[in-house]
Order: C-alpha cells, then structure tokens, then sequence
C-alpha cells in the first residue's frame, strides 16, 4: 500500500488530548534609579582639657541636612523607602530629624519614611534637617596647647598648639585656620614667630596669631609655635592665657553618627537603588584658657 504525503497535514490528536505548549512570559525588570545622598554639617565645639587625653571631650552644638538627588531612565521617578538614623541617639532621631514633606509622606517600614521627587526635579531636594546639642569624646580633631616661660626672670614666653586629625577620619582635614588670640600681658611688638608649618603672622592691630594651611592628613598633627616678652605686670609664677579657634572643613566625613538608608517600598513598586553618599562639614572649634 503506497503512503500518501497528505496523511502527513492530517493532524491527529494524542490519547491525552490537545497539547499546550505554554510560552513563559518576560519578567518586567524593576527601573534603576539613582540615589546621591549629600549628608553636610555646621559645627561649633569647645572642648574641655580632661587630665589625659582618653578623658577630652567636646560641647557639640550641631545643625545638619540632607540633600538629594533622584534620577532614573523610567517615565516617573518611583517612591521608595527613605530612613534618617543617628545610631548613637536612636531613640531620638525621630524627634530631633525634621523631614520635608514636600518629598516625604511619613509611612513605609518600620522606622522608614516614603520619598517621591517628581522626574522634573533634577537638582538637590532637601530630605531633612536636624539639629542636636550634646558633649562628645571623640571629634574628627583635637587641639592641645601648653604655655611655659623661659629666659631670665622668665621674662619671656613660649605656645605651642598642637592640631591632631582624627585616625578614624576618613579623609583629611581641609582649609585649616588656627587662630590665638594675645593676651593684654603679652608685649605684642615682642612677638616672634617660629618658623614652620602654616605661614604663620602676627596682627598687632587685632592681637591675634594666624596660621593657614590648605590640608592635614587624617592621622597625622601638627604643631605651630610662637615667642614672646611678657609684661611686669604678670606674677612671676603666673602663666599667660590665650584663647584659640580652629576653623577647619571635610569633604569625606561628619561629626556625627548620622545614617541614610534606601530600599524598595513594597512589592508594589519594584525598585533597583544604586545609592551614592557624600558627607562633609563646617567645624569651629574652641579651646578653653
């Protein structure tokens, strides 16, 4: 019996029935969106002398935001989860962190806030501010200065002031001014400056010392000197007192603890966050008499 090539088009279901190939569908990727969390704090301190140096600590009085900057390739920027921490107050992070509800709806996980920043938006948007008074032992510098006379009838007077930058610092120190003011029983036009680090000049007109210098590694200090006559009027067992400010900048760290955590909302709002972070700040720094 010949085979008839038409038999072939002829289609014949199996015993089990139709077959259905089933095609899988494509898992729709989550948009990536782009986090730059800019943390910057200004800093005034005045730091007490403790009877070593593991016994230094500092009167902190601190205000901080948080700024950021959200972009991503999708039609609308999508909300996600947004946290403000200071892990050594965790209690009162929530009461001393002021967010902008502009951007923040306050619901989300645990402990997280919801952020949305309209795709328009292209520039750094305030997150949230806060503020904070408290003493610290560890600080991203340390000043020390030691006084002595010298010379006969110890008619003349040595400070020397020491800046040390923090090890644990992640970057250096920048733009570093030391100020020393001259106390009323110093004689200013007796005034030497020892050379060294930092250029440093004397201003008879304001009585203060001065010495820039543009960066001081992390880790690393430096001392900055002068000599002087002191007057009659001063006791001979007497020392003289001079105030000094440290004005200094980072572009890598904070003075605080303060954390900001991203994630992705809910299974709702799929979500890839690649978060960068940038930390800095502003520090004035006293040193008591």
């Amino acid at each position: 019996m010949s085979h008839d090539p038409l038999d072939d088009l002829v289609f014949r279901p199996r015993p089990s029935g139709f077959q259905h190939i089933k095609i899988p569908t494509r898992r729709k990727k989550a948009p990536r969106v782009n986090v730059k969390i800019f943390i910057h704090e200004e800093v005034a301190a005045t730091q007490d002398k403790g009877s070593s140096l593991d016994d230094v600590s500092s009167h902190v009085m601190l205000d901080g935001t948080v700024g950021a900057i959200v972009s991503s390739l999708h039609p609308q920027n999508p909300p996600f989860s947004i946290r403000v921490l200071d892990p050594e107050y965790p209690e009162e992070s929530q009461n001393n962190i002021q967010f902008n509800q502009t951007y923040i709806s306050f619901h989300g996980p645990l402990e997280y806030n919801t952020i949305s920043v309209p795709k328009a938006i292209r520039e750094v948007i305030n997150v949230a501010s806060y503020h904070r008074s408290v003493t610290k032992q560890i600080m991203p510098v340390l000043v020390q200065s030691r006084v002595h006379r010298f010379g006969e009838n110890l008619n003349r007077c040595q400070v020397a002031v020491q800046i040390r930058s923090n090890l644990n610092n992640v970057g250096n120190l920048k733009e570093i001014t030391l100020a020393v003011a001259v106390p009323p029983t110093v004689i200013g036009k007796s005034i030497h400056v020892v050379p060294g680090p930092g250029n440093g000049e004397y201003d008879d007109l304001r009585r203060v010392l001065c010495w820039k210098m543009n960066e001081l590694d992390h880790g690393s200090s430096i001392l900055f000197s002068a000599e002087a006559s002191v007057t009659s009027k001063l006791l001979i067992d007497e020392l003289p007192k001079f105030p000094v400010l440290l004005r200094c900048k980072s572009t890598e760290d904070t003075v605080s603890s303060i954390q900001v955590d991203c994630k992705q909302l809910d299974a709702a709002h799929p979500v890839t966050l690649n978060v960068t972070m940038e930390r800095s700040f502003q520090l004035l720094h006293r040193l008591p008499l």
